[in-house]
């Protein structure tokens, strides 16, 4: 809508000053002018919510044909991020563990680590998360550390916490070991 009052604005300059300069050009030619740059913002804008992929080229990424994020306009969509390594070998698989043996709160931070990578490659931040949503194994609880600081993982995270967020137990998740997944939605205020 600002473009459009824009382009409004920009054609009563040029008719005032082209009148006011007896500049030769007609008034239809101004108003040609000013159709073809409303037709350009109108497409610039069409074309900023073309979709931008972004994956780490993981295996599962090919094999479940899925990126780890969408942007779409200011709109970013986290996929489901797991307690995994994204630095990777040429198979595409993790260089590390950070599953087995993982406590809930370093599960946790692990996943909200490759969240906010996923928003760095947008030039996004944790500030910009709207929603976030963890599925917990039912038995992430039970092992030896519980829950232990997750609240303060989140909070190192969220400071503001001013994030919608949801946590659902589930019947476990992709392996034994993983104690949690989690995705999130973020909106990006203006775009740079």
């Amino acid at each position: 809508m600002k473009r459009i009052v824009t382009a409004a604005l920009l054609f009563a300059l040029i008719v005032t000053h082209f009148a006011v300069s007896g500049c030769g050009k007609s008034e239809s030619a101004v108003r040609e002018i000013v159709r073809e740059e409303i037709k350009n913002d109108r497409e610039n804008y069409r074309k900023s919510f073309a979709f931008q992929k972004f994956g780490f080229g993981g295996a599962l990424e090919k094999e479940w044909s899925h990126a780890q994020g969408v942007k779409a306009g200011n709109l970013i969509f986290v996929s489901g991020q797991q307690p995994y390594d994204t630095n990777l070998d040429e198979n595409g698989m993790p260089l590390t563990d950070k599953e087995t043996g993982k406590s809930f709160a370093e599960q946790l931070r692990t996943v909200l680590e490759n969240i906010e990578k996923v928003l760095a490659n947008y030039n996004a931040t944790m500030d910009d998360v709207v929603f976030l949503q963890g599925f917990v194994d039912e038995n992430a609880g039970k092992n030896t550390a519980g829950f232990g600081n997750a609240a303060k993982v989140i909070q190192e995270f969220f400071p503001e916490g001013q994030q919608s967020m949801t946590f659902i137990s589930v019947d476990n998740l992709y392996g034994s070991e993983q104690l949690i997944e989690a995705n999130a939605i973020a909106v990006l205020s203006a775009e740079e």
